[in-house]
């Protein structure tokens, strides 16, 4: 690492998937996570996040504030009065704002005209699963000679082919009039009666399971539901060099094939410890894993007692 305040810090959610810190380390930055209030639905707290750049500022300049919303992989959603906070938060520090600029354009002036923000959407989130490489961004007060750099880099980065017909399809989907409208529509009806379904079960399965706590996912396609883990385990864990959810996850695959990722692959606060469930599973597959792991960590917390 270079001399002190030579680097810039990209703010990044404590629980996000670990491709965002290393491309934060590509561009020359640090990653610096800041934490979520889980038993508050996994909620943004703006005394938190200034207590995070206090404590930034002492090894890096803060420069870029990063909102996943729906969370990815708590799958909360924030409320409204938290993305007023927030931009207000990153107006008053002077920062760049990485999220979804609706909540900017209804707040007005002077906001709508001075908040630096970059808003993401990726189709692989929001339409048609992970694979097809394609999305948009759309930047929002940004300098134009920051803007050449996106250009530059924009001309050298394409989708697949599959990729940019259907991003072309989430932004010009078939209006009713059209023939294929019907087929549309009962595709995305089902897709989303299929992701409510599975949400609902994980939160009924597993809030029934002792040990086991999942806040409710309002949106996005994972569940991050905490585990609690024995002091025999978290000792077996240190023995194996290993994190305690990993050790947990590795006994579980191997005891019974299910493959979850532990939640330290995405942050989490100290001392607690999280799996990543997907809920893009078909109902009867999720039923058979929820299961599975309720049984598995019933045994696993008897095993270690």
């Amino acid at each position: 690492m270079r001399g002190r305040h030579s680097r810039r810090a990209c703010w990044c959610r404590c629980r996000a998937p670990p491709l965002h810190a290393a491309a934060a380390g590509l561009a020359g930055a640090v990653a610096v996570p800041y934490p979520l209030a889980e038993e508050q639905g996994w909620a943004v707290a703006g005394e938190a996040l200034r207590q995070v750049l206090r404590q930034a500022r002492v090894r890096c300049h803060p420069k870029v504030l990063c909102i996943i919303n729906p969370g990815d992989p708590t799958g909360h959603v924030l409320s409204r009065q938290s993305m007023e906070d927030i931009i207000r938060l990153v107006a008053e520090e002077h920062l760049l704002l990485l999220a979804d600029e609706r909540v900017l354009w209804e707040m007005g002036a002077p906001l709508v005209s001075t908040v630096q923000l970059v808003s993401f959407y990726s189709l692989s989130k929001g339409f048609g699963g992970g694979g097809f490489r394609a999305g948009f961004f759309e930047l929002v007060n940004i300098d134009p000679s920051v803007l050449k750099c996106f250009y530059t880099w924009g001309m050298s980065v394409y989708p697949s082919i599959l990729g940019q017909v259907m991003l072309e399809m989430a932004m010009e989907p078939p209006l009713p009039s059209d023939p294929s409208y019907p087929a549309f529509n009962e595709q995305r009806q089902g897709l989303r009666r299929d992701l409510a379904h599975n949400a609902r079960r994980v939160q009924e399965v597993l809030g029934r399971a002792p040990g086991i706590c999942c806040q409710p996912v309002q949106g996005g396609a994972r569940a991050f539901p905490r585990i609690q883990l024995p002091p025999r385990a978290l000792q077996q864990a240190r023995v194996l060099g290993l994190e305690p959810d990993v050790f947990f996850c590795q006994e579980l695959r191997e005891a019974t094939g299910v493959v979850l990722a532990p939640g330290s692959e995405f942050g989490q606060p100290e001392g607690t410890y999280h799996i990543g469930l997907s809920l893009l599973l078909p109902a009867e597959t999720l039923e058979r894993v929820l299961l599975t792991l309720t049984r598995f960590h019933a045994a696993f917390l008897h095993s270690f007692s």
